[in-house]
């Protein structure tokens, strides 16, 4: 079988990364694109013609394929016209007559068997017995993990916080989820996202996405797509989309790439790119920031939600992201609802409605929820909202709790968790630090001017006269000495100016952390950083380079200067105030007296308590008091500065006291249900003490001639050698620095976390899948149970299903891999003698007389092989059987979930359940389509002892 790599319409191909699509057949080809239909699995694909991840295949002479009908025919000549292969097939009748024709390959049925072990064993083509072990270890993780609950789960850089891997389980399972994640602050929007875009991608439930974000978050975004979840996401600017116009005017620049960030203001300013995206296609939208998409039924929305809105309603999954869900209006929250699903959330009077009787439901379940006992009240209101009566004892409490969970309202598409509700968050405290202002200090003037005279000052000059950075150098060396700090101040140069000082005046190990470093760099900073002994004391780091970045094991942070943004200086703090932290965060902030700068300090501390608490109500309340806030900032007014501090103050709390009031805790709890939670937690903790992985690459890489070099400190160093003996691997020129363990992985960032689904193994998986690596082995077996000389046939073979990826159908079925063992007289073996017994007995057999051994039993082992295929066959329609009872069981029971629980939800949509159900008997019908290909086959030639 060859490999050709000329497009042409009609031509064969096949998908090097998902080879159980079958085999696909070119549609379209242009200069940048190419158009794939599989028709087996029903998948259109469109692939970048530069590197299409494809493998033209063209059958040789005596090669069998199959036609579309499913006869099998076998090829005597073939030809090429005009790029596209006729083939000369022939078969044999039962009647023993000959039939030949001749065949288009655009006729060639999608079943393909790529490797075929017999046919390199009897051509002596005999691999390394390491090697053979490493592929039967290899097919029997991925079955597992095909099996797995965990899938798209294991392979983030990501701690295991229970509620982030809740709403990761819940959402991140769901055909086309349409949900608002709107926790609070630092309590991990983005990761939780991200979980459900590796999920959603792993699973194959979504495979185009769209990510559009402020301008200021793109970076953040991809890298953090990059760090924690190996997901190559591009960044589509004006840049970018203009230089894929400029080559190709009618080219869609969206369709270039299958995960795209970009800013949402981008499609906004541009309506030829708006209506690109919209042309394009996307499985899945994720939209950060929701909260400044505003809508009103009298107005409409304005230019960011009209956009949203068109995208969402072309889009079958939909991610919102926002931390202030009802906190700027109901109608603000509603509107956002509306997109997610317009038929369910068309009248807000009828929300308003809704949201009264949920209230009583919400008050019900926190009776329930706590060590109250259920009055005679309460028993009533919860038959009245149950259709039955429960007696008041925890297990039918507990039951009652969950009904009421998925009867909420906005309960399956609306995710909120507190601090309060999640707890664990240490607090923080501010250490204010008033400086005399130098007498050249400008008092008035621009606000930027007062607030931060040093970006104007590019040679550094200002740090001659600045207190701050004497006081910084003295802090350091007292008080903070033994301690990680973090510093965070506007800009680059300040970043460059103060570590300039700091290291080289003052003997201080630093890191620097700045929009102008490669990605490399700031991995290499951050981990310098996180080294305990000998790493650095203080990591200072621009706004736009500290976005993105946790670093929970320090405690101290140093605001060398304030922003103007309150949302900026909560996500400055939020670098250390974030679940993880131990310690209670300590804040530094110096000022110069007198100046904007102490009345910037004053205005965040005493008006909106910013430094103390995570506060919700700082931007609406900043928003408010902007025009007298700017006045009293850029001159000293006295008391009417002194007034409007009062009158913020008062209005923040009258707003904190409502959110309060207004805390939903059945909200709270259904998004994030601690037992199943739990069981989550625990399952990945089970799966990372136990993992196989490790060994298994270790193994790998000496059997491959591959540099594996252990480090003390808990990574590896993985590094291609000249002497490498496997090629397609994901592994650059440079080798990688590795760790296999989830706690170091968060610290070193500059590691990569090596799991089943991180690239570099999956391609590892996939050379298994798709080359011969290990398919054959001829081994002695030392026993004296067997006669000596005689040989046995051992044979895996895998069920394979053709079916979209999507279905996960092999997640149904009783196994996926058949071990048969066969005697030299067709005793089945298979049952009584399992491999793992075996192992210890096989040893090596030099290359020589394997091939001699294959050519003197080359007739027996063809008579065993197919046998055993045979025997493999022998089991389909039993596993057919029980494959479509859990395939339809499992789909069934969600179906009629949903269908009961809409009577009282009206939040599912009906969609949602004809999908299900369209989901069922499509995967039904392909498990029709069960076979079997052979994987790996070994020779044992018994020897004595």
């Amino acid at each position: 079988m060859e490999k050709l790599h000329q497009f042409a319409i009609g031509q064969r191909w096949l998908s090097d990364t998902e080879t159980e699509l079958g085999l696909g057949v070119l549609i379209d080809v242009d200069e940048r694109s190419v158009s794939i239909l599989f028709p087996k699995s029903d998948e259109t694909r469109v692939y970048a013609r530069s590197n299409a991840p494809l493998s033209r295949i063209v059958f040789n002479i005596k090669d069998e394929l199959q036609d579309q009908e499913g006869t099998k025919w076998l090829v005597e000549s073939f030809e090429d016209r005009n790029g596209v292969v006729r083939y000369n097939v022939m078969r044999t009748l039962d009647d023993g007559t000959e039939e030949r024709k001749a065949l288009n390959e655009t006729r060639v049925g999608a079943h393909i068997q790529l490797s075929r072990p017999l046919d390199r064993l009897l051509a002596s083509q005999i691999d390394y017995k390491e090697w053979y072990d490493l592929r039967i270890e290899a097919l029997l993780m991925q079955a597992n993990m095909q099996l797995s609950p965990l899938r798209g789960m294991i392979g983030a850089r990501v701690g295991l916080i229970p509620h982030q891997l809740y709403i990761a389980h819940e959402v991140g399972q769901r055909f086309a989820p349409r949900v608002l994640l709107a926790d609070e602050v630092g309590l991990g929007k983005t990761i939780e996202a991200g979980l459900i875009i590796h999920q959603q991608l792993k699973t194959g439930r979504s495979e185009r996405i769209l990510i559009l974000v402020p301008d200021s978050l793109q970076y953040q975004w991809m890298i953090e797509m990059r760090r924690r979840f190996n997901l190559q996401f591009s960044l589509f600017d004006l840049t970018r989309t203009a230089s894929i116009k400029e080559h190709d005017p009618d080219f869609n620049p969206f369709l270039t790439e299958q995960c795209i960030i970009a800013s949402v203001d981008l499609m906004v300013d541009h309506d030829d790119l708006r209506e690109q995206a919209l042309e394009a296609g996307f499985d899945l939208l994720v939209v950060d920031e929701a909260h400044h998409l505003t809508w009103s039924e009298e107005q409409g929305g304005n230019d960011r939600y009209d956009l949203i809105e068109e995208l969402a309603e072309k889009t079958p999954g939909v991610l919102l992201l926002t931390a202030t869900p009802e906190q700027l209006g109901v109608e603000s929250h509603f509107a956002r609802l509306r997109l997610l699903d317009p038929q369910r959330f068309s009248s807000l009077d009828r929300f308003l409605n809704e949201e009264e009787q949920y209230h009583h439901t919400a008050k019900i379940a926190e009776v329930l929820m706590s060590d109250l006992p259920l009055e005679p009240e309460h028993l009533s209101a919860i038959q009245a909202l149950l259709g039955h009566s429960i007696q008041d004892e925890p297990e039918q409490r507990f039951r009652a709790i969950h009904e009421l969970l998925d009867r909420h309202g906005t309960g399956r598409i609306l995710f909120r968790n507190t601090r309060e509700a999640i707890q664990g968050f240490p607090g923080r405290d501010c250490q204010p630090v008033a400086l005399a202002a130098p007498a050249t200090w400008s008092k008035d003037g621009k606000l930027r001017e007062q607030m931060w005279p040093e970006e104007a000052q590019l040679d550094g000059a200002w740090m001659e006269n600045d207190p701050r950075v004497m006081w910084l150098m003295e802090m350091l060396r007292t008080a903070l000495k033994h301690k990680k700090v973090l510093l965070i101040a506007r800009s680059g140069p300040v970043v460059e100016a103060l570590e300039n000082v700091l290291r080289l005046h003052a003997g201080i190990r630093t890191a620097m952390f700045h929009e102008g470093m490669s990605l490399l760099e700031r991995d290499q900073a951050a981990a310098y950083f996180a080294e305990d002994s000998y790493g650095a004391q203080i990591l200072l780091c621009s706004e736009i380079g500290s976005e993105g970045r946790n670093f929970q094991f320090a405690s101290d942070l140093i605001l060398f200067d304030l922003p103007i943004n309150p949302d900026v200086l909560e996500q400055r703090i939020g670098r250390l105030d974030r679940i993880g932290q131990e310690n209670r965060i300590q804040i530094h902030v110096p000022y110069l007296a007198g100046t904007a700068q102490e009345r910037m300090f004053r205005w965040y501390n005493e008006g909106l308590n910013i430094f103390s608490n995570i506060s919700p109500t700082a931007q609406t309340l900043q928003e408010n008091f902007i025009v007298p806030l700017k006045n009293c900032l850029v001159a000293d007014l006295g008391q009417q500065f002194e007034d409007l501090l009062d009158d913020v103050g008062v209005q923040r709390e009258a707003l904190e006291s409502e959110l309060q009031a207004g805390r939903d805790r059945l909200l709270e709890y259904n998004s994030c249900r601690p037992i199943v939670a739990q069981e989550i937690v625990q399952a990945l903790e089970d799966y990372d003490d136990n993992s196989p992985l490790p060994v298994f690459i270790k193994r790998f890489m000496a059997a491959t001639n591959i540099d594996f070099d252990e480090q003390s400190n808990g990574t590896v160093i993985i590094k291609p050698t000249d002497q490498m003996q496997v090629q397609g691997l994901s592994l650059d020129e440079d080798g990688m620095t590795a760790t296999f363990y989830r706690d170091q992985a968060q610290l070193r960032e500059d590691a990569q976390y090596l799991t089943l689904e991180h690239p570099f193994t999956e391609s590892v998986m996939e050379m298994i899948n798709t080359q011969g690596f290990g398919s054959t082995n001829v081994a002695l077996l030392k026993s004296n149970a067997l006669k000596q000389g005689s040989v046995l046939l051992e044979v895996w073979f895998k069920v394979d299903v053709i079916a979209p990826k999507a279905l996960n159908l092999p997640s149904s079925l009783p196994q996926q891999m058949i071990r048969v063992l066969l005697s030299e007289t067709g005793q089945d073996l298979s049952a009584k003698i399992d491999s793992s017994i075996l192992k210890p007995y096989l040893h090596h057999l030099d290359s020589n007389s394997c091939r001699q051994v294959v050519k003197a039993r080359r007739d027996l082992i063809e008579e065993r092989y197919n046998q055993a295929l045979d025997i493999a066959k022998a089991a389909l329609p039993n596993f057919k059987q029980q494959a479509k009872e859990v395939y339809g069981n499992k789909w069934q029971y969600e179906i009629d979930r949903l269908t009961y629980l809409k009577q009282f939800n009206p939040s599912i949509r009906e969609d949602e359940i004809s999908r299900l159900q369209r989901l069922q008997k499509q995967g039904i019908g392909l498990l029709d389509g069960l076979s079997v290909t052979a994987e790996a086959i070994q020779v044992l030639v018994v020897v004595k002892p």
